[in-house]
């Protein structure tokens, strides 16, 4: 892995250590999820360090991102109170975050089964950078066609992505108007 790679997994680290500080804040109640989350996370970094497999550390990116988002919504986005600049930063963090972390879902199911998702262009396999792309691509629903799901597995986790990316722009705005109303 190089000097990118150690880099993303690096302020990765960083935003998970945020994270965990302001999710703790939050109250006792998701202390347990968060605690859990942690653990997970720590000892599937423990995993790509000792070097079980070069899928493991794009798994390791998904499940990180995956946890952050997920620490983030029942942490920030859930909770009752104002709507303001930290709410929908967090929002807006959570919808990033899950781009991620199908892009490292994306990449290890390439390299666990290879030629799962095909670039049009011959640019030979495809790494984390472009399953990362590939997944902002499906979460917003763009389809550019220059990446393609093949296998039926890629096809079923683009559907999810994409699935889950509109339904979670409708909750989101959903629930921040409703927080925002019952402010008034």
């Amino acid at each position: 892995m190089g000097f990118q790679g150690r880099f993303l997994e690096g302020m990765l680290a960083l935003a998970l250590c945020a994270a965990l500080v302001g999710v703790w804040r939050a109250g006792r109640r998701h202390r347990v999820v968060v605690g859990a989350g942690a653990a997970l996370v720590w000892l599937s970094l423990y995993a790509a360090v000792v070097g079980w497999g070069p899928a493991v550390s794009p798994a390791v990116l998904g499940a990180w991102c995956l946890w952050l988002g997920t620490s983030l919504l029942s942490g920030v986005l859930v909770a009752e109170g104002r709507v303001g600049g930290e709410r929908i930063s967090a929002a807006l963090c959570v919808y990033m975050l899950v781009g991620i972390a199908f892009g490292g879902f994306f990449a290890t199911l390439d390299q666990l089964e290879p030629g799962s998702l095909v670039q049009s262009a011959a640019r030979g396999a495809l790494d984390t950078d472009g399953a990362i792309y590939f997944s902002f691509v499906t979460l917003a629903t763009l389809g550019y066609g220059d990446v393609t799901p093949v296998s039926g597995p890629a096809r079923a986790l683009a559907i999810l992505e994409s699935v889950f990316g509109q339904l979670y722009l409708v909750v989101l705005v959903a629930r921040l108007v409703s927080l925002y109303s019952r402010e008034r």
